[in-house]
C-alpha cells in the first residue's frame, strides 16, 4: 500500500511540473499571439494608407515636369 501511495505522489508532482510548464508556455504563446495582433493591425493601417495613396494618382494620367509647362 505504501508502495502505490508513493507512485501516486510521484506521479502527481509530475503532473504538477507538468502543469506549471505548459502555463508557462501559454502565457508565452499568448503573448505572442497578441503581438502578432498588433502587427497585424500595424500592417493592415499601412495598406490603408497604401490604397488611399494609389487611389489618388489617376490611371493613364502623364505627369508633365514643371520645366515644360513654362515652355508653353
Amino acid at each position: 500500500m505504501k508502495k502505490q501511495f508513493e507512485h501516486l505522489q510521484a506521479l502527481t508532482r509530475e503532473q504538477r511540473e507538468l502543469i506549471k510548464k505548459l502555463l508557462t508556455e501559454n502565457r508565452h504563446l499568448n503573448t505572442l499571439t497578441q503581438t502578432l495582433r498588433h502587427r497585424i493591425q500595424d500592417l493592415e493601417q499601412h495598406h490603408i494608407v497604401i490604397d488611399r495613396e494609389i487611389a489618388e494618382i489617376p490611371i493613364g494620367f502623364d505627369l508633365i515636369p514643371e520645366d515644360d509647362l513654362n515652355r508653353y
